[in-house]
């Protein structure tokens, strides 16, 4: 009877804080179009030389011979993951900077939640610039294979949520050290250069390459391109592979993510350093 009592006081409360956090979130976007615009150029125009190497490179064994689709699909997958991983320090960050931290953890949710009410906004953009890039390549002439749309969804969203779980971890961080964009910036890099957005993960050193198989976003993007390509190159990762490993990561650094975040953030009140930044 207490549970149920404790559920009903519970998730009117946490749905309201979503949907204040993700109001928020949007408002300010709205205000600021100018700044919205060029965010969505910023998305877009990338696009433009990779037209043109394309056409240089031509056939490429490594590529698959279709360099414009290689890249389409690195390039909106990382647009995708990048936004699941860094929206919750953004918002923490900001939370910091406002002063509105202690604010946010007198209301009637559980902690664990905040990761994902704060982070509601900036993971719909990631996943919508990723869709636009998918939709500009097509127009410029990328070729993607429809019967493998329903794997490469299910791959995007592990894979979304596995980059979710990093950014939990790179904020239980920040409470800690009141820093963690250093963090995000590097692991942001060694995903773009090892993952193989723009490249064959082949053309890598041998002892990157195992590197590689390390981070979430190797499995999403050549997964991804397993699925949507008819020829996806000479570094091919097979979807099941790819769910598997995904599916294992999840489960091992989620759930891990949530208890330290919790913990850290225990600590943190404890501390008194959640009043400001």
């Amino acid at each position: 009877m207490t549970t149920e009592v404790n559920d009903r006081r519970i998730s009117p409360g946490w749905r309201k804080t979503a949907g204040a956090f993700l109001r928020v979130d949007v408002i300010e976007e709205i205000n600021y179009p100018l700044t919205l615009v060029m965010t969505l150029l910023g998305v877009i125009v990338p696009l433009v030389p990779f037209f043109f190497i394309s056409e240089l490179v031509g056939s490429s064994r490594r590529v698959g011979g279709d360099y414009l689709t290689f890249a389409v699909i690195g390039l909106a997958l990382t647009a995708a993951l990048t936004g699941a991983m860094s929206g919750f320090g953004s918002s923490l960050q900001r939370a910091f900077q406002r002063g509105t931290m202690e604010v946010f953890l007198v209301e009637p949710v559980p902690w664990t939640t905040l990761p994902l009410a704060m982070n509601q906004w900036t993971l719909m953009f990631g996943a919508l610039s990723g869709i636009l890039i998918f939709g500009v390549g097509a127009l410029m002439g990328a070729d993607f294979q429809l019967a493998g749309v329903p794997v490469a969804i299910l791959i995007a969203v592990l894979g979304i949520i596995a980059s979710t779980a990093i950014g939990i971890w790179s904020a239980a961080i920040l409470l800690l050290t009141l820093k963690s964009a250093p963090l995000i910036r590097l692991y942001s890099l060694a995903a773009s250069l090892l993952a193989g957005s723009i490249f064959s993960v082949n053309q890598l050193p041998t002892w990157a390459r195992y590197i590689s198989y390390a981070l979430p976003h190797t499995y999403v993007i050549n997964a991804t391109r397993t699925a949507l390509m008819d020829d996806p190159g000479t570094f091919q990762m097979s979807t099941t592979t790819a769910i598997v490993a995904l599916l294992i990561f999840n489960v091992v650094f989620l759930v891990g993510g949530f208890f330290t975040f919790r913990k850290a953030l225990e600590f943190s009140r404890k501390m008194g350093t959640l009043g400001g930044y």
